[in-house]
């Protein structure tokens, strides 16, 4: 099993019901990744993978074989980062602005969905509407917002629940979220 959990800074230690990394329960039969892309810098692309001896060989064959390298510039600087205490830093500055633009998001849609991450740097709107997936995505990218609709991200069958997916780490202020809230609000409203 391969546990991706690039966003665990947003979950251990502040969901209550986050429990731990399956890594915990299944050491030798998962690897777990965790990148830094996320909670301190998208554009320092360093993960760290744990996993038991029984991979090491493999692990460390497919690497070099795929010819993979973090960049020695990007791993330095992320471990200042981590060293310095700074990465914490930016990590609990990430944590709060996704925890003021979810409130600014329960604002104009404050139905609660099951399972949704209250820390999410994205929502899923539910959508009821007879306007096609270009038309809607259309229409808003008109009115000065980007949204996608569910569809894009579908592999497989079909669903009859429609979705948009809100970004909510998208612009530049918390200001240009609530105005684009706005537009978004009115707009589901209106159809």
């Amino acid at each position: 099993m391969i546990e991706d959990d690039i966003h665990a800074f947003l979950t251990a230690g502040l969901i209550e019901d986050y429990k731990q990394p399956i890594f915990n329960l299944l050491p030798e039969q998962t690897v777990y990744i965790c990148g830094t892309s996320k909670s301190i810098c998208s554009g320092l692309r360093v993960a760290y993978m744990v996993y038991s001896d029984a991979f090491h060989h493999k692990i460390l064959q497919s690497i070099y074989t795929n010819n993979v390298k973090t960049s020695s510039l990007d791993a330095e600087v992320i471990t200042e980062l981590i060293l310095s205490g700074v990465a914490s830093k930016i990590a609990n500055q990430k944590q709060q602005l996704a925890q003021m633009a979810n409130e600014i998001y329960t604002n104009y849609f404050p139905e609660k969905k099951v399972g949704e991450h209250p820390l999410s740097f994205y929502r899923w709107l539910p959508i009821q509407t007879h306007l096609n997936t270009s038309q809607i995505e259309t229409d808003l990218k008109n009115e000065g917002i980007r949204v996608f609709h569910s569809v894009r991200f579908m592999s497989g069958r079909t669903t009859k629940y429609h979705y948009l997916r809100i970004a909510l780490s998208s612009t530049n202020t918390l200001d240009d979220l609530q105005r684009g809230l706005e537009i978004l609000k009115y707009y589901v409203d209106k159809h």
